[in-house]
């Protein structure tokens, strides 16, 4: 399923997994670069990974998540 929406810098998206990425830039060749933010893992500590994919890859595994849903603690919500 292929879901059409823009990205821009500084927007939160996630998978179903629970990872959590923030949008650093999309570039002129369809690429996507972004830092990880929130892993689902247990005891993982993160430090803003920087990662790249396609834009189609990017859309097939990440939803945008609306605001309200990022600016509260995962474990909070929970």
């Amino acid at each position: 399923m292929m879901r059409d929406f823009e990205l821009a810098s500084g927007d939160i998206c996630g998978d179903p997994t629970g990872l959590r990425v923030r949008i650093e830039d999309v570039d002129i060749y369809g690429y996507v670069h972004f830092s990880v933010i929130h892993r689902s893992d247990p005891g993982s500590e993160v430090e803003a990974e920087p990662a790249q994919m396609s834009h189609v890859a990017f859309v097939h595994r990440f939803s945008k998540l609306p605001v309200s849903r990022h600016l509260v603690s995962p474990r909070k919500a929970a």
